[in-house]
């Protein structure tokens, strides 16, 4: 992580979780499904210490493109592969939490 501006990188997930679950970063953590203290590492604002498990929760949870998390550049082409990725991991699981035996794929919900 030392070729990365660290505190860039912590300024724009702060942006990203300011202001929610009332700035209880244990909450965040938590919805992020990462250790507490691995999202303090990665906001600190003196010291940022970003961690791989906080990045990669943070672009799957907010959808974000890991190029500009890391960067501050947008890279369409990073962004979507990176959608897609996610896509594939949340059918995969909706399969797996309904228990089929078909690809998460052919499912089709009816509302």
């Amino acid at each position: 992580m030392s070729d990365f501006d660290r505190s860039g990188i912590a300024a724009r997930v702060r942006g990203l979780i300011g202001g929610q679950n009332g700035g209880d970063v244990g909450a965040i953590a938590r919805r992020l499904h990462v250790d507490e203290v691995s999202l303090r590492m990665t906001i600190d604002e003196l010291a940022p210490y970003p961690t791989f498990d906080a990045l990669a929760a943070i672009v799957e949870y907010y959808g974000v493109d890991p190029n500009w998390l890391l960067t501050g550049e947008y890279d369409a082409a990073t962004h979507r592969e990176a959608l897609i990725t996610a896509a594939e991991k949340n059918r995969q699981a909706l399969g797996r939490l309904l228990h089929l035996n078909t690809p998460a794929q052919s499912i089709r919900l009816v509302g």
